[in-house]
C-alpha cells in the first residue's frame, strides 16, 4: 500500500466537517470541554504534519483514530501526575512532632502532673496502680485492704480532678 500525499485543503475541510464530532467524542474520554478542544486542535495539527497518508481512503476514520490516541495519552499523563502529586503529598507531611504541637503536649503533661500531684494520697495511688501497673479494681482493693467500690469512687474522683486541671489550671 502506497502513501499519498493529502493537501493541507482537504485537511482543513475534513476538520471543518468533523470537529463538532471529534470534540463531542474527546469530551466523553475526558471529561473536560477545554481539554476537548485542545486535543481536537492537537489532532488537526498532527494531520497537518503528516506528509503523506496510507489511508485517504477512511480520513474520517483515520481522524478519530488519531483523536483517540490523542485522549489516551493525556489520560495516562493525567494519571501518571495525579500519582506524583499524591506521593508528593505524602512525603511533605513530617513525621515528627511539630514544635507547636510538642509545646502544646509539654504544657498538657505538665498540667497532668501537678494535677496528679493534687491528688490526695490514696486517690493518687489508686490512680497510679490503675493507669500505670494496669492493675484491675479487684488487685488494687486486694493490695490497698480496701473495697472495690471504694477504689472506684476513689478512681472517678481522681479522673474527674485530672480532667478539670487539663481543662482549667487554675481551679
Amino acid at each position: 500500500m502506497s502513501a499519498i500525499a493529502i493537501h493541507h485543503d482537504q485537511i482543513a475541510e475534513l476538520f471543518r466537517e468533523h470537529k463538532e464530532s471529534i470534540v463531542n467524542f474527546l469530551l466523553q474520554k475526558v471529561k473536560c470541554p477545554d481539554t476537548a478542544q485542545d486535543l481536537s486542535q492537537e489532532t488537526y495539527l498532527r494531520l497537518l504534519r503528516k506528509d503523506d497518508l496510507a489511508h485517504t481512503d477512511n480520513l474520517s476514520g483515520y481522524l478519530f483514530r488519531t483523536a483517540e490516541r490523542l485522549s489516551i495519552d493525556f489520560i495516562r499523563q493525567h494519571q501518571r501526575t495525579a500519582a506524583k502529586s499524591q506521593m508528593l503529598d505524602d512525603e511533605l507531611l513530617c513525621p515528627r512532632i511539630q514544635p507547636e504541637d510538642f509545646a502544646i503536649l509539654s504544657q498538657q503533661c505538665e498540667r497532668l502532673l501537678h494535677a496528679i500531684a493534687g491528688l490526695p494520697s490514696q486517690c493518687r495511688h489508686i490512680l497510679l496502680l490503675r493507669k500505670i501497673d494496669e492493675l484491675s479494681y479487684t488487685e488494687i482493693a486486694g493490695q490497698l485492704g480496701i473495697s472495690e467500690k471504694t477504689v472506684q469512687r476513689q478512681l472517678v474522683k481522681a479522673m474527674l480532678h485530672c480532667h478539670q486541671m487539663l481543662i482549667d489550671p487554675q481551679s
